[in-house]
């Protein structure tokens, strides 16, 4: 603690320690006259450390030396200088995103301000830095000193875009792929049931071509398959005209339920220029906004929207439909031509045994390529589906790893650790300071915001008086020390208070603080747990 008479020089004595830290100069003109730097004596782990700062006077130009360990580095920036004091005291600072959304770094200056509480306004927020460059800057520095991940790394920001935008590439892989299998799968039955029927199809158009080729009886043979693949295509013949007169059928509906539905919109839009002239008495609706019509204008919109995708929806039914009629009347003539042939082989009486076995062959051939091909489409819409699916897995694979990246601190179990602990602590240091009409109801936000009682330190600072905010401060600023000091091996073991406004506390009560602050200092540590090598030495 340093005593003396008000104006005798304690501050600059104290900003001099912290400038040697790397805080910013902050002198009068006098001192920057006078001295020409300032040298800091210090220990790290027992090894004796020198940092010698010199005053910028002039042009503002930044320089200081640190010699450890037999050697001396110099720096010319705050930046080299807030690095090599990082290393030397084992941390590491991780890459954050700045205000603008670029890569930034912390400072000394963006983390000393945890530990060093400056005169006047340091005392009216929880945390008060030269500059706030870094995006949520105090709960981003208590994460750095506490050694826990950030809340916006610039690593996890850079992951996150190529991650967006790997997931719209998935996407349009995706639509692709749709519209292909889309495409594809027109016309097609790709069930197991209708696979299977292809199949056995198949094996038995083979065994037919077979043993007509093996047949002793050319011409009984061929004659008996004819007959047999005449019946087939008049069968196939019937099955395609049923089915064209239902899609026929169908969008013959489909256009007489497009013309109720044509007729119903402008049903809407009578109703609507009728709406328009009942708006137009005065003796109905005196003011242009008077709303009492409002419910049949939003009935109209909600209606009328709903009756166009219906006739969307028809017509896209009716497209489909249509398309599907042409290929099965393209397919009938293809199968009449087919029956002609047949039927002209089997009738024709100069037609001879071997010309029918080999138109025979021809007809059972020209179905198994058929049969054959369908079950070809059908293998490769399963491919198809199969890249799809894969490709729907990637894109939720994508989209859980976009989920953990932008998890914002609600699953970090060691920050919300770290929040309760500094909730019951503040709470004690605020009895400790005798901190009277404010509420102990303490809530800390993932942005590390102290409210008491839904009050913030901005709420209570302008609605009362500074010397409750000055305790608040203090109080939080104990909690932080505390909390921290629970870890022998963090470096920055102190708690520097520039003026503690004094003037607006009881001295009993700031006198209990300091007390209380320098036996919690003097306490040892906490044991740490023992490893399982080092019971089994005991």
């Amino acid at each position: 603690m340093l005593f003396a008479a008000n104006g005798s020089g304690k501050s600059p004595v104290v900003r001099m320690l912290a400038s040697a830290l790397g805080f910013p100069n902050n002198f009068r003109a006098e001192i920057l006259e006078k001295c020409s730097a300032i040298i800091l004596h210090a220990e790290v782990d027992g090894e004796p450390l020198k940092i010698r700062r010199a005053l910028e006077a002039k042009n503002g130009d930044f320089y200081a030396t640190i010699d450890f360990d037999g050697a001396q580095t110099e720096h010319y920036s705050e930046a080299s200088f807030s690095v090599a004091l990082f290393e030397l005291l084992g941390l590491k600072p991780p890459r954050l995103v700045s205000n603008k959304g670029a890569a930034a770094q912390p400072y000394i200056a963006t983390l000393l301000p945890l530990f060093y509480l400056i005169q006047g306004h340091g005392y009216s927020a929880a945390y008060r830095a030269p500059s706030s460059f870094i995006a949520d800057q105090f709960v981003e520095m208590v994460r750095f000193a506490f050694g826990l991940n950030p809340k916006h790394s610039f690593e996890v920001k850079k992951s996150l875009i190529e991650e967006k935008d790997a997931l719209e590439a998935q996407t349009r892989k995706i639509v692709a792929a749709q519209r292909v299998f889309e495409y594809q799968s027109r016309g097609v039955d790709t069930s197991d049931a209708n696979q299977a029927a292809l199949q056995l199809t198949s094996e038995n158009l083979t065994q037919q071509v077979d043993g007509l080729r093996a047949s002793v009886d050319a011409k009984g043979t061929a004659n008996s398959t004819l007959t047999e693949l005449l019946r087939q295509k008049d069968a196939q013949i019937r099955a395609r005209q049923l089915e064209l007169f239902e899609l026929q059928s169908r969008v013959a509906g489909i256009e007489t339920i497009r013309a109720e539905i044509d007729g119903e919109v402008k049903t809407l839009g009578l109703n609507e220029e009728a709406l328009g002239v009942f708006k137009s008495f005065r003796e109905i609706c005196r003011v242009p906004s008077c709303g009492l019509f409002l419910g049949s204008s939003e009935s109209y919109g909600k209606n009328l929207l709903y009756l166009k995708d219906q006739i969307k929806d028809l017509e896209r039914n009716s497209q489909r439909a249509e398309i599907r009629a042409e290929q099965l009347a393209q397919r009938l003539e293809e199968l009449a031509a087919e029956r002609h042939t047949l039927v002209e082989n089997l009738e024709s009486p100069i037609t001879s045994g071997i010309d029918q076995l080999v138109t025979a062959v021809q007809s059972l051939t020209k179905q198994l390529v058929s049969v054959q091909s369908e079950l070809a489409r059908i293998m490769a819409l399963k491919d198809e589906r199969s890249k799809l699916f894969k490709l729907e897995q990637e894109r939720d694979r994508i989209q859980d790893r976009i989920e953990g990246l932008t998890n914002t601190g609600k699953a970090d179990h060691a920050f919300n650790d770290l929040r309760r602990k500094l909730r019951e602590l503040t709470v004690k240091w605020m009895d400790m300071l005798d901190t009277t009409s404010v509420s102990r109801n303490v809530d800390i936000d993932l942005n590390l915001r102290f409210t008491f009682g839904g009050e913030t330190l901005e709420t209570i600072g302008s609605g009362g008086t500074s010397s409750t905010t000055s305790r608040l401060v203090l109080a939080i600023h104990a909690a932080l020390l505390e909390a921290y000091l629970a870890d022998k091996t963090r470096p920055f073991r102190f708690l520097i208070l520039d003026t503690p406004k004094q003037d607006e506390l009881h001295t009993a009560d700031l006198a209990r603080y300091l007390t209380e602050l320098e036996k919690m200092c003097k306490r040892p540590p906490p044991p740490r747990p023992l490893t399982l090598a080092q019971a089994r030495s005991f």
